[in-house]
């Protein structure tokens, strides 16, 4: 598969190419008033708008071009089910939750596979969830109640015009008492190539866990982003 969705383009492209930069860094999390003081070129309203725009959440099956131009990265991980659930956007990916809540600090890596064209990022993939878990003080155990699953759906692994180096992933995690999960399809690209790419791609994951625990049940330390070089706006 070649990973098409808008969150693997280079953010410096384009008519608005400093908006699009703010735009790449909010997607992984950052806050937007601290880069518009860093771009004081940019007018925060004109960047809000074109974040409004963008953020807006359609149907998976008839907003995401996969669906009809890389449908074989489509019914080998997630089910029928899951594809009408999902919401989002090309930016910063689709998602469905059903009440995912993070328990206690211990998460399991039940699922990790790379069905992509070469199934070459498969132990990368691994070591850098590994590592952003530890990151993040939480502990890996097999029988742990929180659960993740990963399927590397699709791999750039050159820069084009259009976009950056990168795999899209379908991954969900599972609260094994509560009986509740969340399912994300996104995509992670980066400009230093396709080991950074994964490593993004895992703390990314990592921050979706992180962002649904509540403050009694996670002894963790606060979270922290990840590091994403964006070319910027002359």
């Amino acid at each position: 598969m070649r990973p098409n969705e808008v969150s693997l383009r280079k953010c410096a492209i384009g008519h608005r190419p400093a908006i699009l930069a703010l735009i790449c860094f909010t997607s992984v999390g950052l806050a937007l008033p601290l880069l518009a003081s860093e771009s004081p070129s940019i007018d925060p309203r004109q960047a809000l708008a074109e974040l409004r725009r963008l953020g807006t959440r359609k149907p998976f099956s008839a907003d995401s071009p996969d669906v009809y131009l890389e449908p074989e990265s489509l019914h080998r991980f997630f089910t029928d089910r899951i594809y009408r659930k999902l919401q989002g956007n090309a930016y910063f990916g689709y998602d469905y939750d059903e009440g995912f809540l993070l328990d206690g600090n211990q998460v399991q890596i039940e699922v990790l596979k790379d069905i992509s064209a070469g199934a070459c990022c498969q132990n990368a993939y691994r070591v850098a969830l590994e590592q952003a878990l530890q990151a993040q003080d939480l502990a890996i155990r097999p029988r742990a109640p929180n659960q993740i699953g990963v399927s590397i759906v699709g791999v750039e692994r050159h820069e084009t015009p259009s976009t950056l180096p990168g795999v899209m992933v379908e991954a969900y995690l599972r609260n094994n008492g509560q009986k509740k999960s969340f399912f994300i399809r996104y995509g992670a690209g980066h400009p230093r190539g396709l080991p950074a790419a994964i490593r993004l791609s895992a703390e990314m994951l990592v921050m979706q866990i992180v962002s649904r625990a509540g403050t009694s049940h996670y002894p963790g330390r606060a979270l922290t982003r990840p590091n994403v070089p964006v070319k910027r706006g002359k």
